[in-house]
């Protein structure tokens, strides 16, 4: 699939006050005047002649790409401003370096006068570090300022950042080279990040400080919230479960053709409900090996359905989806599952995407075969379907694959649809 066919993820990160989202033209003027404010000229080396219509390039060019690499990463800061909602600054992961281990990135943020000394862009930074360490799995993030820049130097700090090197002539101010600091945090450091002292100056931490030792990251395993990203196009949003899907999802769970086709408990009860939204879910996120997302209408917020990428091997996941009868046939499954795939290739970096089906669900099968997935093969006995051995259809989508059919259909029509 070409990219300008490709539905590109759109993840948007809250805490109920500040928002993180992707940059679209719509911000093509609060874009230039972030440019254009002196600070960040000053600071920042921002183009003070910037404008709308440059703005709005930039947006659409370098800054769509970085995201479709995944090498750069740029988001609006949004927050109310007078009842309204703003673009206040600007937050991006810049050179992100990913591994199948980890990996590393840089922290950039500018800011606007009204996002300036109320407490936004330690909001903006901290649900960033929770998305790099929790959703990205990275390692290690870095920030680098010019020295004399002490508001960011303050921020750094106090967002758990500390010094890890001085560099001349590694900043720049007013156009002119300067002595440079660098900052970093660490996974472990962010999961601590409130056991752990602020240093007091630049020169106050020693560089020993600061454990770059990929043995010292690994020596047990870390607790780091990450953050669910809302991903939505104009049918469906992908998002958080809470508990005011519980009801839907009962009746989603025990609707026959979910008791059928999924591994759903039996006799499905608010207690499950409850039970999987704030244990199990939460749990698949924090370890990255099932990532959960409520699919609701784009409209009304209503659950539709759920759907997952089951993270057991580096590089691949497998898909889970259960929808309710309400929502099935109407399209809503597909759109779900084409945010998936570009949260999966292109946000997780993932090389292999597989489907999953219990014999004979044809409905599930023709759905996978909609999105572009070949159908790889049969196998006996694979698939446990409460207790009894049954057979299992796999098919596979490759990060590089065009998202649509590859070859004509040639099953039957579902009977469940």
């Amino acid at each position: 699939m070409n990219t300008a066919e490709r539905t590109t993820s759109n993840p948007t990160l809250s805490d109920g006050v500040t928002s993180l989202r992707r940059l679209t033209a719509d911000d093509a003027q609060a874009f230039a005047a972030i440019h254009r404010d002196p600070l960040n000229v000053k600071w920042a080396a921002s183009m003070a002649d910037m404008d709308d219509a440059r703005a709005a390039e930039l947006i659409d060019g370098s800054i769509a790409a970085g995201w479709e690499t995944g090498s750069s990463l740029r988001f609006a800061i949004v927050e109310q401003v007078q009842g309204v909602d703003e673009v206040v600054g600007t937050l991006s992961l810049q050179d992100v370096f990913s591994t199948t281990s980890g990996g590393s990135a840089a922290v950039g943020i500018k800011m606007l006068p009204p996002g300036r000394g109320t407490g936004c862009a330690q909001r903006a930074i901290e649900l960033l570090c929770g998305y790099a360490f929790g959703n990205l799995r990275l390692e290690i993030l870095h920030w680098r300022c010019t020295s004399g820049n002490d508001a960011s130097i303050s921020l750094a700090r106090r967002c758990g950042f500390v010094p890890a090197a001085e560099i001349p002539g590694y900043g720049h101010v007013d156009g002119q080279v300067a002595d440079g600091v660098v900052f970093s945090q660490t996974a472990r450091q962010w999961e601590s990040r409130d056991r752990a002292p602020s240093p007091a100056t630049v020169d106050a931490v020693p560089l020993a400080a600061v454990p770059l030792d990929g043995a010292a990251l690994d020596a047990a395993p870390l607790d780091v919230a990450p953050v669910v990203p809302t991903l939505r196009d104009a049918a469906v949003v992908l998002r958080a479960l809470t508990m005011a899907d519980a009801a839907q999802l009962v009746e989603n769970c025990r609707n026959p053709e979910s008791v059928r086709w999924t591994t759903v408990p039996l006799n499905y009860t608010m207690e499950h409900a409850e039970y999987f939204i704030n244990t199990l879910t939460p749990q698949g996120w924090a370890t990255g090996e099932t990532l959960t997302f409520a699919v609701a209408d784009s409209a009304t917020d209503g659950l539709l359905g759920t759907v997952d990428l089951q993270c057991k091997h580096p590089g691949a996941a497998s898909i889970g989806i259960n929808f309710g009868e309400h929502a099935r046939g109407t399209g809503a499954a597909q759109a779900a599952i084409r945010l998936l795939l570009d949260y999966a290739f292109n946000q997780l970096n993932l090389s292999y995407v597989h489907w999953h089906a219990l014999v004979p669900n044809w409905g599930s099968r023709k759905l996978a075969w909609k999105l572009g997935f070949t159908f790889d093969g049969e196998i006996r006995g694979d698939y446990n379907d409460r207790g009894t051995p049954a057979d299992r259809w796999i098919l596979s989508l490759a990060a590089g694959d065009e998202q649509l059919p590859s070859q004509p259909w040639n099953g039957p029509e579902p009977v469940n649809r």
